[in-house]
């Protein structure tokens, strides 16, 4: 616990799908349907993170070319940027791409 009383460490246990046996990857029969269903929502993120890696570049220049640097909404979208360049090498670094 920390000071607040709030628990802290340890994430809830996610349940796996899959198994791994020499780099190769299986499911069972049984899991299928959920393990493509979690797949799926994955991807859907991965894309809404590239897309959003896209559009920030071309959002901060043009606040740049408004002189808008010093703006809040600036300091957050280049916020953005760097945490989602921390996601994207995480997941390079585990091989998702």
């Amino acid at each position: 616990m920390n000071w607040r009383g709030r628990s802290v460490g340890r994430y809830e246990e996610v349940k796996r799908y899959t198994m791994e046996d020499t780099g190769i990857y299986s499911v069972t029969q049984e899991d299928l349907d959920d393990a493509i269903q979690r797949l799926g929502k994955f991807e859907d993120a991965y894309e809404s993170l590239m897309t959003s890696q896209t559009q920030i570049p071309l959002d901060l220049e043009k606040m740049r070319m408004e002189g808008k640097e010093k703006t809040v909404r600036y300091k957050e979208t280049m916020a953005q940027k760097l945490i989602n360049n921390s996601i994207v090498m995480f997941f390079d670094k585990h091989g998702l791409k």
